[in-house]
């Protein structure tokens, strides 16, 4: 059985029921090989026309999200495509942050290597370009996190792989939650600002073992201004792993 979907009342109710989806997703309580209910079933589940229920389910196809299979239903088959749809604004628990270090410690490192490699003129004048940006934000936060983002993904550019660019941009949303977090003082900004520059000195040299260690150093510094400021408090500062016992399995649903 499908998790429970409830909606708010908006402007648009296929928009709604697209968006409380893809939270349910992000969340875990639908999983991909889940078979959503019968279209009239969660018409009445969520107090809604059929009519929304279809059009939310259209964009669902297009994004390939979704699988009408015979005999079985419509099922969730990819949820890559929802990630990009989520407010991940809502998620700010010691979890997530958690989660989030360990994704960044493990892909950033390898990113920053791939691009001291690969990156043509272009990459290069694309990472510079946002340390450029990076410069003139020191003081406005939103803008700083903005600069740092678009440095992050100008590394992924430069990096030449198309999966890890795509990753980086699916996950930039949850990046968003970290820089935010590291980003609540302004004496910060210049200190990571530097990081940014001995990443950049590290790929403009074509040196993937400093671009890896000059990434993974930035990483660290970014939770260890976190941990400072008690936003996060148990997360391992060593590893990026969460510090508190391992949670339960999940119990495997009957089918």
């Amino acid at each position: 059985m499908i998790a429970k979907i409830s909606i708010s009342r908006g402007v648009s109710l296929a928009g709604s029921i697209v968006h409380e989806i893809a939270r349910l997703v992000a969340v875990g309580k639908i999983k991909p090989g889940d078979k959503f209910p019968p279209e009239a079933e969660l018409a009445a589940q969520m107090n809604v026309g059929r009519s929304s229920i279809r059009e939310a389910f259209r964009v669902f196809q297009m994004l390939g999200v979704t699988e009408a299979k015979p005999g079985r239903g419509t099922i969730l088959v990819n949820t890559a495509p929802l990630f990009a749809l989520i407010d991940w604004s809502e998620f700010t628990s010691a979890d997530l942050i958690n989660d989030i270090v360990e994704a960044r410690l493990a892909l950033e490192p390898l990113i920053a290597a791939m691009a001291a490699r690969r990156a043509n003129a272009d990459g290069i004048r694309g990472i510079e370009e946002t340390i450029a940006a990076g410069r003139r934000a020191i003081g406005n936060e939103a803008a700083s996190i903005q600069a740092s983002l678009d440095f992050h993904t100008a590394v992924a550019v430069a990096a030449g792989n198309q999966t890890l660019l795509l990753t980086t941009r699916l996950l930039r949303s949850l990046y968003f939650e970290s820089s935010r977090f590291s980003r609540r003082h302004p004496e910060n900004y210049s200190s990571l600002l530097a990081d940014h520059d001995q990443i950049f000195a590290a790929i403009r040299d074509r040196d993937p073992k400093a671009a890896a260690a000059a990434s993974e150093n930035h990483m660290r510094h970014g939770l260890k201004i976190v941990l400072d400021s008690g936003e996060v408090d148990d997360v391992d500062e060593e590893s990026g792993q969460s510090a508190r016992p391992a949670r339960p399995a999940r119990r495997t649903r009957k089918k």
